[in-house]
């Protein structure tokens, strides 16, 4: 009898360990503040960065390995939906100024946030209040974003929940210590993009070939790992005005549970883009180059070919530009 309660207890410790560390890993981060449930906890680990086929542009090499510290990352891209809720609070709290074209930054440095007058852009403002066009609206990832847009969002975010925000908007420099959000980082973008398989060309850890039934994307018989059954943009999608996106998590997810890191829309990432940066980058949590005239973007888009929606496939952006551009956003997750 003795012994029969003594498994007993065992067990139920196991049971209670295992709901804890489920806990830790989908939904509390460390810092006494919960992680939102539509982020995902990637793992601290090692990968192997960059186009290990050697079909990309040289800033995708060479192949280096890079250690990453645990973190959230947004399992969508930024909603339209989330845009205008933030940008509410940003305007009622005397954060932004508004025109029917623009929209700036007010605490700081006066960068272009968002692109009002873009046809593509699919956020109204009525002179009081955001709202969202009818047509590819709610539910769609935000575009004409600048890379400021995307850094002033976390800011705001972050200051809406309480937390400690990652930006100086004067300078937009970044406190990595904050536990507020921030855009992900090059390596961090990739690990995450990779879904926790090595040495595949895509998200998806079964084939090294895109169709249209994995991802929006402009198909082509260019590439011969493009083998979808459909061309040209995306069947269900590239329909009606612009833009040609399509509502997020439209597609499977990785294998981490993150959904649209091939196509859609190209997402801005926190680092300068230098051509030559792998070839010096550190080996723990590289941030990128110190200074530059670019930012990273990544993912590919709904208008680009099946080269660009690669996991280690990297472009640049002028940041404040904004032509399709949306995002997706990070969190440390603490000691």
């Amino acid at each position: 009898m003795r012994s029969t309660q003594v498994v007993s207890f065992v067990l139920l410790l196991v049971v209670a360990a295992v709901g804890m560390a489920s806990s830790l890993g989908e939904g509390a981060a460390t810092d006494g503040f919960e992680a939102p449930a539509n982020m995902a906890l990637i793992p601290a680990g090692s990968f192997d960065m960059g186009d290990s086929f050697h079909e990309g542009c040289p800033d995708e090499w060479p192949v280096h390995t890079v250690t990453v510290s645990a973190f959230y990352i947004g399992r969508y891209e930024v909603t339209n939906d989330e845009m205008v809720e933030v940008l509410q609070w940003a305007y009622d709290n005397g954060r932004i100024e508004v025109s029917d074209t623009t929209l700036r930054n007010a605490t700081g440095d006066p960068r272009k946030l968002l692109y009002l007058d873009d046809d593509q852009c699919r956020i109204t403002w009525n002179g009081r209040t955001f709202g969202i066009k009818p047509a590819k609206g709610s539910g769609y990832p935000c575009v004409e974003v600048s890379w400021y847009g995307a850094v002033a969002f976390c800011n705001y975010r972050s200051e809406m929940e309480g937390r400690t925000p990652c930006y100086d908007l004067d300078d937009w420099s970044c406190d990595w210590s904050a536990n507020g959000y921030r855009l992900p980082t090059d390596a961090e973008w990739e690990k995450a993009a990779r879904g926790g398989a090595a040495g595949r060309r895509f998200p998806w850890g079964d084939t090294d070939t895109i169709q249209q039934t994995r991802a929006n994307y402009k198909s082509s018989s260019e590439q011969s790992f493009d083998t979808s059954l459909t061309r040209g943009h995306h069947p269900d999608y590239g329909i009606g005005e612009y833009p040609y996106t399509s509502p997020v998590g439209s597609f499977a997810p990785n294998g981490y549970g993150i959904y649209d890191t091939a196509g859609n829309v190209w997402e801005w990432i926190w680092d300068f883009w230098d051509g030559h940066y792998y070839s010096v980058s550190p080996d723990v949590d590289p941030r990128g180059p110190s200074t530059g005239t670019y930012h990273v973007v990544r993912s590919g888009r709904w208008g680009y070919d099946a080269m660009s929606c690669r996991v280690s496939g990297r472009r640049h952006g002028w940041p404040g530009g904004r032509r399709r551009m949306g995002f997706r956003i990070a969190l440390s997750a603490g000691e």
